[in-house]
């Protein structure tokens, strides 16, 4: 019996180590999810969210966005936050622009967004888009 159950507690400890080494499922930033989904699939239970943050790291802008980025295109979200600062956020994918001679240029309607892109690493900048911000803003990806 000592046998089976260091193998059960072996194949038990690989299956975890899986489960942390999911997409998102780290310390970095999260993946993308799609708009409606949960991220229930590597994550257990439901987290705690916040309705009203206002991240220290957002870039102000009064709507209008240039991307610059080496990817294909950016993807324009929703953050779901999970922490009260607005550290830590899921990503909610809303709409995605194309990428055209490393930049795209986007127009945001009034809130905080999250402009991702989407590869091996997810690289995110939230920007908050407010009628008394001073002008335009510059993101890099």
């Amino acid at each position: 019996m000592g046998f089976r159950k260091v193998a059960v507690s072996a194949s038990a400890a690989i299956v975890l180590a899986m489960a942390f080494a999911l997409v998102g499922c780290g310390s970095g930033q999260h993946e993308v999810i799609d708009q409606g989904q949960d991220c229930s699939s590597c994550h257990s239970g439901s987290k705690q969210v916040y309705d009203d943050v206002a991240p220290s790291s957002a870039v102000q802008s009064n709507g209008s966005v240039l991307v610059r980025t080496s990817a294909e295109q950016v993807l324009v979200c929703k953050p779901i936050f999970v922490s009260q600062d607005g550290s830590k956020f899921v990503p909610e994918q809303a709409s995605s622009v194309k990428v055209v001679d490393g930049s795209a240029q986007l127009e945001l309607s009034e809130g905080t967004w999250a402009l991702c892109t989407n590869g091996k690493d997810v690289k995110a900048q939230l920007v908050t888009v407010s009628p008394d911000a001073s002008g335009p803003a510059d993101v890099e990806l």
